[in-house]
């Protein structure tokens, strides 16, 4: 991520009833959601992850590493940068001195995604300092074979053990093979300015081109075996002619394993509600990255594609004053672009990221290792529709009340995400959301025994997430959302 946005099971409460969660009669419903549980569309494929970018951030309290756990994400990006966060130690090995070969920092990243389960994205974000001309802002060596060499000896700590230095020494990795990554992802941001001395230009379509082969070429020849993902642009699409990716994927000599890129609604805390998830009309915001990701599926084919950096909004200059991405804005947010990407066989999302050290609007925790509401947005999201599930169709009579529904894995249980983001009004930043009573009614199952429902939103307690309430049997049920929000529902079939 940089500061300029290119255009471009936890404890579970039971309860009987609850306000807002009722069996009411469909006149009383404002929005109407219709499943058809017969008419299956494909499965799906989105797993959520995170991402790292400092060492110890499950250090800072007792409770962040319980969460993380608990989370249980199934990947973990972990961006290898220069980027020295006041007070936080680099993490890039050789980042700023040649053959200063230290490890330390980015092992303990590694090893706590790895105890925690977890698959390794390995981003290189860009060629350590000294490979720069902090005059000229260019490569020193232009060919890009120096960082080619880097990239390689990286790939070789993690996936043979060892590599032997620029002087000779051997570096040995104290895991061996035990912390092996299988999927490395080449600079990140190219169309943006890079962290390296000082701040520079980012790379040309055609320099990325040159980039991923002579990085392509040099990684593989150590381990074959490896993915490549790429290009990693800040957005789907960029305005360079030729973009990126039909850059990359007609001219590369190995096609990228996956496609990536990265998705944000906006890019300052002074945008509208609205704007977040709607854009102007010709871009940005949820319906934005929208059309981008239909034009990267267009060309991408079979290639799967991962979004990996996702946030309400890109705002490195503090805390929305609003508190959006953070609160029930976000929980809608997010729950929104989940049920886009799902629709859209998106592989694997990673939300910006697990915990910050100062901002809460890049959290999952607070700096006291208390969940935040995302947290338990992308807790339950990624229990109720895990890959496997199948996608059936879902309606909504209203735009700004989105839905999604799927067959549980093995079952035929229905589970129905429905999101409330009606704004307040086209001007309104930090508004609670307009309400929203729905309906949702389902077709073409089994007999339903019982319906179940959790509420993501406002009045979601953050200790231990949204309760669980059970709703009487039924093909239908209604539900009120006070403001921004989400609901899940699963309609229990008989055995």
């Amino acid at each position: 991520m940089r500061r300029v946005f290119v255009v471009a099971i936890g404890l579970i409460t039971i309860a009987v009833a609850a306000p807002f969660a009722t069996s009411l009669p469909a006149s009383s419903a404002d929005v109407a959601v219709a499943v058809r549980a017969d008419n299956e569309l494909g499965p799906v494929r989105t797993h959520l992850g995170t991402q790292f970018v400092w060492p110890g951030g499950l250090d800072r309290s007792r409770e962040a590493r319980a969460r993380f756990a608990a989370l249980a994400p199934t990947i973990i990006r972990i961006n290898v940068t220069t980027d020295g966060y006041p007070g936080l130690p680099l993490v890039m090995p050789a980042g700023l001195t040649q053959g200063d070969w230290d490890f330390a920092n980015l092992d303990l990243i590694v090893g706590d995604a790895r105890a925690a389960g977890a698959r390794i994205l390995m981003t290189i974000a860009y060629p350590p300092q000294w490979m720069w001309d902090c005059g000229t802002r260019t490569l020193r060596d232009p060919t890009f074979g120096e960082f080619a060499a880097y990239a390689a000896r990286l790939v070789a700590y993690y996936n043979t053990g060892s590599f032997v230095a620029e002087d000779g020494r051997q570096i040995l990795n104290p895991a061996a093979t035990g912390n092996r990554a299988t999927y490395w992802e080449l600079w990140n941001e190219p169309d943006q300015h890079h962290s390296a001395c000082p701040p520079g230009p980012g790379l040309s379509p055609e320099q990325y081109v040159g980039m991923w082969n002579a990085s392509a070429d040099a990684m593989l020849a150590v381990d074959p075996s490896i993915k490549l993902v790429g290009p990693t642009t800040g957005g789907p699409v960029t305005s360079r002619v030729p973009d990126y990716l039909p850059a990359v994927l007609s001219g590369a000599r190995h096609r990228p394993d996956v496609v990536s890129f990265h998705a944000y609604g906006g890019w300052q805390n002074a945008q509208t509600d609205r704007f977040l998830f709607s854009g102007d009309g010709a871009c940005c915001g949820l319906a934005g990255i929208d059309r981008g990701l239909a034009r990267v599926r267009a060309l991408a084919g079979d290639t799967p594609i991962w979004i990996t950096e996702v946030n309400v909004n890109a705002a490195w200059d503090g805390d929305d004053p609003a508190a959006r991405p953070w609160t029930a804005y976000g929980a809608a947010w997010g729950a929104s672009a989940f049920a886009r990407f799902a629709r859209a066989g998106v592989d694997t999302v990673y939300q910006f990221q697990f915990v910050h050290p100062t901002l809460r609007q890049f959290s999952l925790l607070d700096a006291a290792g208390a969940p935040l509401l995302p947290y338990w947005r992308d807790y339950y999201l990624a229990r109720y529709f895990p890959p496997g599930s199948v996608l059936v169709s879902a309606t909504s009579s209203l735009d700004e009340v989105e839905t999604l529904a799927a067959l549980a894995p093995g079952s035929a249980n229905v589970r129905v995400l429905v999101v409330n983001h009606r704004a307040d009004s086209d001007s309104a930043v930090g508004g609670r959301g307009s309400p929203a009573t729905v309906r949702v009614t389902i077709s073409g199952l089994p007999p339903v025994i019982g319906v179940t429902l959790r509420r993501v939103d406002a009045t979601t307690p953050l200790e231990n997430g949204p309760s669980l309430v059970s709703l009487a049997g039924g093909n239908a049920a209604t539900l009120t959302l006070a403001g921004y929000g989400f609901a899940l529902l699963e309609f229990v079939t008989a055995p």
